[in-house]
């Protein structure tokens, strides 16, 4: 655990020079959003940008690389569904519905590549459309034991919306409307605990974001913040 620790500290500090140099395409956090709402979206992480991925697939990939396949493992594979919900914190304040359904697979006992397909509907006094998208992330186990694991886990994708989204606030003059099509990084804290031999719990606190990532252009990308959770079942054979 201390080896791979090391790993992924190392591999952040490697790589966070190189995203230094090119602040204005990662940006800082959004207008009016405090350190605490978004903590590791604390420029240069900025987590709940592209970063959201491509941070924690180095470290995985370092973590591959430098250490050997864990031949205790007899099941990787494992589905799971979770029900979740997520309150914007700025301009519409949207409430974000979602279920995720995704599967896990267990390169190393501490590391766990994943993806999930979602569906959420976002509602607020401006908004009211249904999503559909693709995350594919990193799950890191702080603690996996028997009974009760701990995880952090970050991952970004895509979501294609029925309507564009956000719609124009008008929040301090902001009239910018979405795009259909999102990025949509998300990140958080989790625990799953074991319920009978197949059947575990699983539940989270995250952060997730939406926007275009300035595509076309930053005059249509007003983007959505929020915090929330989730709980829901894995499944291992």
């Amino acid at each position: 655990m201390k080896k791979i620790t090391l790993i992924y500290v190392f591999s952040i500090l490697f790589i966070l020079p190189v995203f230094a140099q090119h602040e204005n395409s990662l940006g800082t956090l959004p207008p009016f959003t405090k350190w605490y709402q978004n903590p590791l979206g604390v420029y240069p992480l900025a987590l709940h940008t592209g970063n959201g991925l491509y941070i924690p697939a180095i470290a995985a990939t370092a973590v591959l690389i430098f250490t050997e396949m864990d031949s205790s493992i007899s099941k990787r594979l494992s589905f799971y569904d979770d029900l979740g919900v997520s309150f914007g914190y700025y301009a519409s304040k949207t409430t974000v519905f979602q279920n995720n359904t995704g599967i896990l697979y267990d390169v190393r006992r501490y590391l766990t590549l994943g993806a999930e397909f979602s569906t959420v509907h976002v509602l607020d006094i401006k908004n009211n459309t249904w999503g559909i998208g693709l995350r594919p992330f990193v799950r890191f186990y702080a603690v996996r034991k028997d009974n009760i694991n701990l995880f952090f886990q970050s991952g970004a994708g895509l979501i294609l919306f029925a309507d564009t989204y956000p719609k124009p606030s008008g929040f301090f003059g902001d009239n910018r409307e979405g795009t259909k099509l999102n990025g949509s990084p998300k990140y958080g804290f989790g625990t799953e605990f074991r319920i009978n031999k197949n059947i575990s719990g699983q539940a989270g606190v995250w952060h997730i974001h939406f926007s275009n990532g300035n595509h076309p252009s930053s005059d249509r990308n007003p983007g959505h913040d929020g915090n929330g959770f989730s709980i829901g079942v894995i499944y291992r054979q």
